[in-house]
């Protein structure tokens, strides 16, 4: 049976040691910025093939571009915090410290995951609110999924904090934020190439190309899904219909990834000898 009261100890001691960081501080300070220059888009007028767009128009486009950055920049933050939370424990000694008492491996890792989840979508989340009270300032109306759409990409985050511990498990530090994040690259090339082909302009040409009929690639079936799970999300928020690629859902193919990650993470670390 897990202790859920050693679980938020070591949850609450990675906090405290992360975000004695002042990079993660500055970087909370540059996001922000970054988020509140939104605020600019509603008070703008454009153009574009003729037609004269609102600056609530121009706003609420704005704000679903911003809802990308934002989710991909919190799996990026959980790359970098998490790639090398493991061994510092190991260099200073701390693991050792509290695997001396009476916690358990699993309890160790699930505090340690959680701890760092916790800033990289906390983040994440801070963010997504500010796009959403910027949009409900400026134009009075809410966008009734923008939060939940948050909730969906959490799990996104906790996936790259989790493949990221179990790579630096294996190799160098750099090497697995790296591989980390090719795996989402990879996927963001993929669900994105998908995606486009779903328009009509997209369809047509296909069909001029007697090409439309190609099946998806396996590999882009089971490929973790985290561009599909934010698309899927966008799709909520403008009440649109959305294309699933594969038979399988992206937030359950992103959920079974964790509990992978999870599960080869812990079966390696409980086989690890610590000193």
């Amino acid at each position: 049976m897990l202790s859920l009261k050693n679980i938020g100890t070591v949850t609450g001691s990675t906090l405290h040691d992360e975000l004695h960081h002042k990079s993660v501080y500055s970087l909370s300070g540059a996001a922000v910025l970054f988020v509140f220059l939104l605020r600019g888009c509603f008070d703008n007028e454009v153009v574009v093939n003729g037609q004269k767009l609102d600056g609530a128009t121009i706003g609420w486009n704005a704000s679903l571009v911003a809802f990308h950055i934002v989710a991909i920049a919190g799996m990026f933050v959980g790359i970098l915090l998490g790639m090398r939370v493991l061994r510092r424990d190991r260099t200073d000694g701390t693991v050792v410290a509290i695997l001396s008492r009476p916690v358990r491996r699993i309890e160790y890792l699930i505090g340690k995951c959680c701890g760092i989840w916790c800033i990289a979508y906390g983040l994440t989340l801070i963010l997504h609110a500010t796009v959403y009270i910027i949009m409900l300032m400026k134009t009075g109306g809410r966008i009734g999924f923008f939060l939940p759409a948050s909730f969906l990409v959490s799990l996104n985050v906790l996936f790259a904090v989790l493949i990221v511990v179990l790579l630096a498990q294996v190799i160098p530090d750099i090497a697995a934020a790296l591989l980390a994040a090719a795996i989402w690259l990879v996927g963001y090339i993929s669900d994105t190439v998908y995606m486009a082909l779903q328009t009509e302009t997209a369809k047509n040409i296909m069909e001029q190309m007697q090409k439309s009929d190609a099946p998806l690639a396996l590999w882009r079936i089971i490929w973790p899904k985290m561009t599909a799970l934010q698309y899927y999300g966008v799709a909520r928020i403008k009440d649109a219909p959305f294309h699933i690629p594969g038979p399988v859902h992206p937030a359950f193919n992103v959920g079974l990834y964790v509990l992978l990650a999870f599960f080869l993470l812990h079966l390696h670390f409980s086989r690890e000898e610590l000193r």
